[in-house]
């Protein structure tokens, strides 16, 4: 296991000193994390480090494959202690129904999985690992190893991604042993990362941001919660929401089938560009330089798919094949660790072969696809228009009355509701910012954040200025004025509300109703 990690000053800590620790704290913890995989023998690794992406991803996504909901039950509520004859058994049985269900060792991959998870989650309650790391995430059963890894698959990616680089030592793990060697170096090292360039962004942000330390753990006065459901990072407007909010304008596309033997096949990326030209056929996306590539890249590279989940595709082929599609990124052989973790390349090159899987494929048709319709006017007007939609349908179904009222003498207005005899009129803003981008230059984003927070200032001023209007429409006087932002934007101002943040500003306005 990799140290514990810096040692913390005792007391507040704000401005430049919080500046200076959290970027000492950054090059410690990157330093320690190079020097643990540099250990390793990089073939080796690199196969180990493949499968268990695979099998994350496989425990992930098993659940949803089981039909039977008793199985699926069953899968989900196993727990990983496996001195417990009534684990034990009901892990028998779940070996038992995914080797029924599936092929190509997804049930032993899964028993493998198991056990290092269940010898890392006694580690980490006997060192007090959890407690450290302040998050609600365990390897203690099947449904909290798919949030934990879920949490930190973006780092699972990343290292697959720099391992062809940076490991260049003879050190030989067993596979089931590799996890035990570096999960902890993950877990203290890159979210250490992840955690001191959110303090540096709030720090840029917050002029009184500042932390308390005890030595051991240090607490800001602000919390920050940039990613949402299943931590995935927010979209302007999302596949699944276009499905669901705008569904007279998707059109229904034929779906290549799926052995129902497999968790997942090949066939799975023909239909995730399949919905996506279906879903968003209105701003013409089969006609997308991006599409058009992607569909042709596809067909080029099939011919290289192995067990329907690996392709392993020799240099000589695959370099002529790359050249011709000069809109699609497929590769980075990059050492930095940065450029590694904002990148969604989808093959790995080592020695003279690349390689990738299915899910790597799927991953690269979503964030192509969607950065190219970012670009199309149109959708960036109409997602606006889904965004206030979605907003609205969560007002709703929590009581706020939806008024429909959008125009008052030539006016426009995004969304005034009506509860407990208040008016509360939102405005809905899907602006734009990458915050993914912070670890990249967190000054730059901290002074993007700083804009589009005077930005909504302004708005909630103008709204105030024509409050009149509203009282006469409603003919309540008790309003209040709000902006509910897409992309999360780090501000005090209570009148601010991050979508990733509705529910909980919800449940908090209903406990001052009360």
């Amino acid at each position: 296991m990799a140290e514990q990690g810096m040692k913390l000053p005792i007391g507040k800590i704000s401005g430049q000193a919080l500046d200076t620790l959290f970027n000492e704290s950054i090059n410690y913890h990157l330093d320690i994390y190079v020097k643990a995989i540099a250990e390793y023998e990089m073939t080796d690794l690199f196969s180990n480090w493949r499968t268990i992406i695979r099998t994350i991803d496989e425990l992930i996504n098993i659940a949803g494959e089981l039909k039977n909901p008793e199985e699926a039950s069953k899968f989900l509520n196993l727990k990983f202690d496996f001195l417990k004859d009534d684990n034990l058994k009901l892990f028998k049985e779940v070996f038992e129904i995914l080797e029924t269900r599936f092929e190509n060792n997804v049930s032993t991959r899964f028993q493998q999985l198991a056990m290092m998870c269940y010898a890392i989650n006694a580690t980490y309650r006997k060192q007090g690992i959890y407690e450290k790391m302040g998050l609600p995430l365990y390897l203690s059963s099947t449904s909290d190893s798919i949030d934990f890894f879920q949490s930190r698959r973006a780092y699972f990616v990343t290292t697959l991604t720099l391992i062809p680089q940076i490991a260049k030592g003879e050190k030989v793990v067993r596979y089931l042993d590799t996890l035990n060697y570096l999960q902890y170096t993950l877990d203290s090292c890159l979210v250490g990362i992840t955690t001191s360039y959110y303090n540096l962004l709030l720090n840029q942000s917050l002029p009184d941001y500042e932390m308390t330390s005890d030595g051991q753990k240090a607490i800001g006065n602000f919390e920050y919660q940039h990613l949402e459901g299943f931590f995935m990072e927010p979209e302007r407007l999302s596949l699944l929401d276009q499905m669901e909010l705008r569904p007279e304008l998707v059109e229904d596309k034929p779906m290549l089938p799926k052995s129902e033997k497999k968790v997942f096949s090949f066939s799975e990326v023909a239909n995730a560009m399949a919905l996506f030209e279906g879903a968003f056929k209105k701003y013409n996306l089969a006609q997308c330089i991006e599409f058009i590539e992607l569909n042709s890249f596809f067909g080029d590279i099939a011919v290289y798919l192995k067990d329907d989940f690996n392709l392993i595709i020799d240099e000589e082929q695959f370099d002529p094949i790359a050249q011709k599609y000069p809109s699609l990124i497929l590769t980075n052989a990059t050492d930095n660790y940065f450029k590694a973790l904002n990148s969604f390349v989808p093959f790995q090159k080592v020695h003279n072969y690349y390689f990738s899987t299915v899910v790597f494929l799927t991953r690269l048709v979503y964030r192509t696809l969607s950065q190219s319709l970012v670009k199309n006017r149109s959708f960036q007007i109409n997602s606006g228009f889904v965004f206030e939609d979605k907003v609205s349908a969560i007002l709703a179904a929590n009581g706020f009355a939806i008024t429909g009222i959008t125009r008052i003498n030539h006016k426009e207005f995004d969304l005034i509701t009506i509860k407990n005899g208040k008016v509360y009129n939102f405005q809905c803003k899907n602006n734009f910012i990458d915050i993914t981008r912070v670890n990249l230059d967190y000054k730059k984003m901290g002074r993007l954040n700083l804009r589009l927070c005077s930005y909504y200032v302004k708005a909630l001023e103008k709204e105030a200025g024509r409050e009149r209007l509203i009282i006469g429409k409603t003919g309540i006087a008790n309003i209040e004025h709000f902006v509910i932002s897409r992309y999360p934007v780090i501000t005090r101002n209570s009148n601010i509300i991050n979508f990733t943040d509705l529910e909980k500003w919800i449940q908090s306005a209903a406990a001052k109703d009360k």
